[in-house]
């Protein structure tokens, strides 16, 4: 954790201890770092958030599962083989348990609050993915996000269309995003529920669900670009407002012109 605490130390400077109040400012495309820099470093970790902010993202995007004592920590699958030294459900263990676990790298797997408290400092926004299926979970994320004052940078977001209809009933006001486990379907759940944005997983978002989606009101995020060429598409073509990606170096190549990424 020393060369976190280090890394975080270069951000705070960085940063100025100041947060942008707004989620997407007008005209603009968000860069958003998925499960922090997952291709760079392990993600979900402090670790690979630090480095999607150190790289320059407009938002970090990571996972919410919960524990067996009822902790929000920070992790994609509801179980932790593929990415920890642990086995077994996330909602099977205590926390005390689930901090035990290292990733393949040996970081430490971080709780929401871990992560709030780390990131409340930064100028970054957060697309807090909730994976945790209970809908009766929404009104206890929104108060330790609201905890530390983060509620203006979070986009409140799942694939579940009852935590999506969770969200708005708790508060229409929160920014919401949905993306259904069949993308096409996302629109539709996004007017059902009054989202405010939709998710789509990028072999999706051709031009014609794009317009759909814009056309309906919404905002568009497109889901894990990982080609420098295809980012440029979406950011310059399509004009999207946000892309995720594993590697946010690839923004920068995109703006080179530079063809590179993952095949």
């Amino acid at each position: 954790m020393k060369r976190t605490g280090m890394v975080l130390a270069a951000l705070l400077l960085a940063a100025g201890f100041s947060a942008n109040a707004q989620i997407w400012k007008q005209s603009t495309c968000l860069r958003i770092g998925h499960r922090g820099a997952r291709g760079l470093v392990n993600e979900n970790t402090m670790e690979s958030l630090l480095k999607a902010i150190e790289l320059g993202v407009d938002d970090v995007e990571f996972d919410l599962q919960r524990t067996r004592d009822n902790v929000f920590v920070i992790m994609h699958d509801p179980t932790v083989e593929r990415t920890t030294d642990g086995q077994g459900a996330v909602s099977g263990m205590t926390l005390a348990e689930f901090k035990q676990l290292k990733s393949k790298s040996g970081y430490s797997i971080p709780t929401l609050e871990e992560v709030l408290q780390v990131l409340k400092p930064l100028k970054v926004g957060i697309i807090l993915d909730i994976k945790v299926t209970d809908p009766k979970c929404v009104p206890a994320v929104y108060a330790l996000v609201d905890k530390y004052g983060m509620v203006p940078r979070t986009v409140f977001e799942t694939s579940y269309p009852k935590v999506a209809k969770a969200i708005e009933e708790f508060n229409p006001e929160l920014v919401s995003a949905i993306y259904p486990a069949w993308p096409p379907s996302a629109v539709y759940y996004a007017k059902k529920y009054k989202m405010d944005c939709v998710s789509l997983y990028y072999p999706f978002a051709n031009p014609l669900e794009v317009r759909r989606a814009r056309k309906a009101g919404f905002k568009v995020v497109v889901w894990t670009v990982d080609k420098a060429n295809q980012i440029k598409y979406f950011e310059n073509k399509l004009k999207v407002d946000g892309i995720m990606t594993d590697d946010p170096n690839l923004f920068k190549a995109a703006e080179s012109g530079c063809k590179c990424g993952k095949k």
